[in-house]
């Protein structure tokens, strides 16, 4: 497949092209879940590729056919609900929190992740708990009172490695605080999944979506050891369907799962600066993209900036979308 084929391959799988999802569990499930570090931009990157704008909140806390929970490269995602024992299976792989310089930079000891660990399935269930209420009853029950500080920290550093092993997840917001709940309460029990099997799981969808893809590319998008990354592709075989021969031209919202998937191959998919497109503090812009090439970011307003001069198709398509390049 040329790059071209590829990358127009990528936008129908990503249905942005002529085919949207028929619900929004597909969706996530297709796009390896929807990346949800802003929310504003979790329901963008759904408007997108769906006929009509599906209402996340309901699909989260009525429907529950959708979880919230920190998964790939340790950031927050919405998945199937129904997957989330397939992404725990090869999440729970994850040593590095077991690691004493992570230990270390996060301020507990391995004792103590341990305690958190025993103590969870007693504190948490179905019933959602506030960050501080929840630090509050790990204190309480395992007496390590010095934890209060890493387990209210706004990024939930110490709170990702138990999401990892299924054991707590996002529940509905209380006002402006977020809650946690614990999934097996929150969603219905289910039996474990085979390591190897979820990760072949995991792998297959990948490349339906973003391949083709070499071993090392899929380790870090997930954050998986390299080592099971390439056992795993051994193991499974992956057909790649032609794409329609379609144009399109799209504004993607921050932190589109899009552009994170193409994050490491910006030199060859960007006609503009890696630097425009991966910005400091991990924020990942807002592009413009056309068959499936970064051309251009863009802010709220009515103006956007192309790297590049563009046909006059381009042109009009962005005019059709309400935006001007300069």
């Amino acid at each position: 497949m040329t790059l071209d084929e590829i990358l127009r391959r990528r936008v129908h799988r990503h249905f942005l092209g002529g085919e949207k999802a028929p619900d929004v569990v597909t969706l996530a499930r297709r796009l390896g879940g929807i990346h949800a570090q802003v929310a504003s931009s979790a329901q963008a990157a759904a408007d997108l590729r769906m006929a009509q704008p599906p209402d996340l909140e309901k699909a989260l806390w009525t429907d529950r056919t959708l979880v919230r929970t920190w998964a790939a490269r340790g950031t927050l995602h919405l998945l199937p609900a129904e997957d989330l024992p397939v992404w725990v299976a090869a999440m729970s792989t994850r040593d590095r929190e077991t690691k004493g310089s992570w230990l270390k930079y996060h301020g507990v000891t391995a004792e103590q992740m341990a305690d958190i660990f025993r103590a969870l399935p007693d504190v948490l269930g179905g019933e959602p708990m506030t960050r501080e209420e929840l630090a509050g009853a790990i204190i309480k029950a395992t007496g390590h009172e010095d934890l209060r500080g890493p387990l209210t920290q706004g990024f939930g550093a110490i709170l990702k490695p138990l999401a990892f092993r299924g054991l707590l997840c996002s529940g509905p917001p209380r006002g402006r605080n977020v809650t946690f709940v614990a999934p097996r309460a929150w969603l219905g029990d289910w039996e474990p999944v085979e390591t190897e099997a979820a990760i072949d799981r995991l792998v297959t969808d990948y490349l339906a979506t973003y391949g083709p893809a070499e071993p090392e590319e899929f380790a870090r998008w997930f954050d998986l050891r390299p080592p099971l990354a390439k056992k795993a592709f051994q193991r499974v075989t992956s057909e790649l369907p032609e794409a329609p021969d379609e144009d399109t031209v799209h504004l993607l919202p921050a932190f589109d799962p899009y552009t994170i998937g193409v994050l490491r191959q910006l030199e060859s998919v960007s006609s503009g600066p890696k630097a425009a497109v991966s910005r400091p503090q991990g924020w990942i812009s807002p592009v413009v993209l056309v068959n499936g090439r970064i051309e251009g970011t863009w802010e709220p307003g009515p103006e956007i900036t192309l790297f590049r001069e563009q046909p006059d198709w381009v042109g009009t398509a962005l005019t059709a979308l309400g935006r001007l390049g300069s």
